[in-house]
């Protein structure tokens, strides 16, 4: 048997239904007008850091590590971003460096690159650890994963190893270092600025800054020119 709900009850659930949107439109006016302070929610890199962008673009850099389990988290939300990032924005991400035990997914990460892997291979990463609980902590068990995803393993031993990822693993460590930053995942806006979702407020909050900054850096280019 089904009750047929009384007048005073339907008032009880519209009352409810309409709290819920005035509280929903409240939060999100929030968030949308949010106003983001230098030396609160991101900090000033000085001296500004050198930038990998064409001109009339604006770099966006994320500092990451794959056994991080906020960067996991925080991919998902990255990824939508960079779908709908605007034209002038140039995002790149780098492997941090702030422990030895992150030096081998740095690796990984560099000879993925090297190999023209990174876009098909970046985000199963980070599911083997986090998701499957894989423990990719060496060359020999990243390889044995990598080679199960199709990569040949020979060229990314070699590419592991090689001088040229070396290279690029000290360029990172120096360029963290310059940020000042100490934890990931850390977003750098156009060598100038950086910021966390701790910094920010949370990951929404984050990308909010992101755009924030970028049109900031749009508006004052064009003003330079």
């Amino acid at each position: 048997m089904v009750n047929t709900p009384n007048r005073s009850s339907i008032s009880v659930v519209w009352l409810l239904i309409a709290s819920a949107a005035a509280l929903w439109s409240i939060a999100y006016a929030d968030q949308s007008e949010v106003e983001f302070d230098e030396g609160f929610h991101y900090h000033r890199i000085s001296p500004a850091l050198p930038v990998q962008a064409a001109a009339g673009q604006v770099e966006v850099l994320e500092l990451f590590w794959y056994g991080c389990p906020h960067c996991y988290v925080f991919e998902k939300h990255l990824s939508n971003w960079e779908t709908g990032k605007a034209d002038h924005v140039k995002f790149t991400r780098m492997p941090a460096v702030m422990n030895r035990n992150w030096m081998p997914h740095a690796r990984a990460y560099y000879a993925l690159e090297q190999l023209g892997e990174v876009e098909r291979l970046h985000s199963l990463f980070f599911d083997a650890i986090h998701d499957q609980g894989r423990r990719l902590r060496n060359l020999q068990s990243i390889s044995r994963f990598l080679g199960h995803h199709g990569v040949d393993t020979d060229s990314f031993e070699k590419a592991y190893n090689s001088s040229a990822v070396t290279e690029k693993i000290e360029h990172a460590r120096q360029l963290a270092r310059n940020a000042g930053a100490n934890s990931v995942p850390t977003i750098i806006i156009n060598g100038k600025y950086r910021s966390t979702a701790s910094d920010a407020g949370g990951h929404a909050l984050l990308l909010q800054l992101i755009d924030s900054l970028v049109i900031q850096e749009i508006n004052s280019s064009r003003s330079e020119d």
